[in-house]
């Protein structure tokens, strides 16, 4: 592990949270692999968010608003009910259900987003195969770039050319602090190796890409062979 006690600090999730959200609107019905969620004609911040969308490119674009209606969806009940389920950050929230995980309500530090990644790529959460498989899919990024609601970025990872890069982001300002987020998983050589990594501001904005542009400067530091 690297960062020290910055790895035990709790923030908001932001959209890293669109991991396990998937995982729940699919479990609980609210939405399939092959749902087209239709867009409702308001214009939002980000051009990509102003068309319809699938699980698989709202997770890709960080469609804010499509993951708002599966909140609804899901409901207060059955949010909270998977929150504990899956160990996830502080497990709870109490305002709204539709931002709690933007808002500060639910938070999170970079090793339980580790611990809740581990249960899920070994497939320990409690829900289908299937549904973890589909959002991994959704996770795995174009080789040498990730993606989100600003568009595609450069990932230049110096690991070996077979690396699977399955990897979501995370933007988000409570209270004065700007936090951004990459969590994910890297495959290679049959093996897999978890991260995560948030940089963090209260004094000025950060990228969107701060906390990948960080991953990567470690990553890159390390390679395959010095992680655990």
């Amino acid at each position: 592990m690297i960062g020290g006690d910055e790895c035990g600090r709790r923030t908001l999730p932001a959209s890293t949270f669109k991991v396990p959200h998937a995982l729940v609107a699919l479990e609980t019905g609210v939405v399939t692999d092959k749902t087209v969620i239709k867009w409702d004609g308001t214009r939002r911040d980000y051009p990509v968010w102003n068309r319809d969308q699938t699980l698989d490119s709202a997770i890709k674009m960080s469609a804010v608003w499509v993951f708002q209606q599966f909140a609804s969806a899901i409901g207060r009940e059955r949010e909270l009910s998977y929150l504990k389920s899956f160990h996830y950050g502080s497990g709870t929230f109490e305002r709204g259900v539709t931002d709690f995980w933007l808002n500060g309500d639910l938070t999170i530090t970079p090793v339980e987003e580790v611990a809740f990644l581990q249960r899920m790529f070994s497939y320990e959460l409690p829900v289908e195969r299937r549904h973890i498989d589909t959002v991994k899919k959704a996770l795995t990024m174009p080789h040498g770039q990730i993606l989100n609601a600003a568009g595609t970025h450069d990932f230049p990872l110096r690991w070996p050319a077979d690396t699977v890069v399955r990897a979501k982001t995370g933007n988000g300002n409570v209270d004065g602090e700007r936090v951004s987020w990459i969590v994910g998983a890297l495959e290679t050589g049959g093996r897999q190796y978890l991260f995560a990594s948030r940089k963090r501001s209260t004094t000025g904005p950060l990228d969107t890409t701060a906390g990948a542009d960080l991953a990567i400067r470690v990553l890159n530091t390390l390679g395959p062979s010095q992680v655990r």
